[in-house]
């Protein structure tokens, strides 16, 4: 698993189709993208409004971004996700029940948990398993795994 650092709005290759959402600071519900589409860069310079949040992801590369608005600045964070990664025993598949995504009346965020083993002084210096990260990686239409 690589280390995750934080990139800029700038390090987004715009030119790629992305599945996923972004949720502008004016809007009720998520811009949603799905299937894979291309992103504006425009919208994240527009002047009076801001995307507050945003997962998106492109499956050919495996290139997961994670976009949030905190204090007037973007953190965005970027995870290669390998197809080894699908049956690590160390990472989960998780989906969550999106309520405000339109197009779909049941539509779920799949997610990948990434757990990391980390010493516990509370478990006599033991290993534990923590949960180090969760990476978008599309949606689904069906609840099941």
């Amino acid at each position: 698993m690589e280390k995750q650092f934080m990139h800029t709005i700038n390090d987004i290759d715009f030119t790629l189709p992305y599945e996923g959402y972004l949720w502008m600071s004016n809007e009720h519900e998520p811009r949603l993208f799905k299937p894979e589409a291309v992103v504006g860069a425009q919208l994240f310079s527009l002047r009076n409004t801001f995307v507050v949040e945003g997962y998106l992801y492109h499956r050919a590369t495996g290139v997961s971004l994670s976009i949030k608005y905190v204090d007037g600045q973007y953190l965005v964070y970027q995870h290669k996700v390998e197809p080894s990664d699908e049956q690590h025993p160390d990472i989960d598949h998780i989906k969550y029940l999106t309520l405000r995504m339109s197009g779909s009346p049941t539509l779920w965020a799949k997610f990948l948990r990434y757990w990391k083993e980390k010493a516990n002084d509370e478990c006599l210096g033991m290993g534990v398993l923590e949960v180090e990260k969760e990476v978008f990686v599309g949606f689904s239409d069906k609840e099941d795994l």
